[in-house]
């Protein structure tokens, strides 16, 4: 599939900062076309898939951004907010996913060779 991505003048698609709390149309552009599935998982349809603000939750100050944003399953969401389950992105979107215990689970590699040119 091919996904039209506006982005700013920067080559960024459309950081909104702390001005919303949900993605815009154009971040989820962006998401879906790194991710056609959650990426935790493997399986969930970008189409059924919540946009989880990662490294900071907007009400503890994360920002909006497409740095803080990954889709993710209900089964996932529900994992990391009521259960315990952290999930950290690195630089080029590669995550660390650790246990309720602390512990590391696994690491989950960049969604695709377009992340490793930036480095």
């Amino acid at each position: 599939d091919l996904y039209a991505v506006l982005i700013d003048q920067l080559g960024r698609p459309g950081d909104m900062g702390r001005t919303r709390r949900v993605a815009s149309r154009n971040q989820r552009l962006a998401l879906r076309a790194l991710y056609p599935t959650c990426p935790l998982d493997g399986v969930t349809p970008f189409h059924r898939c919540e946009i989880h603000h990662v490294n900071q939750r907007h009400r503890d100050g994360g920002v909006t951004d497409l740095d803080n944003l990954l889709p993710i399953s209900s089964a996932w969401h529900h994992r990391i907010h009521d259960r315990g389950w952290q999930v950290r992105m690195l630089p080029h979107r590669s995550m660390v996913v650790r246990s309720p215990d602390g512990r590391h689970h696994r690491t989950v590699p960049p969604p695709s060779p377009l992340t490793r040119l930036r480095e």
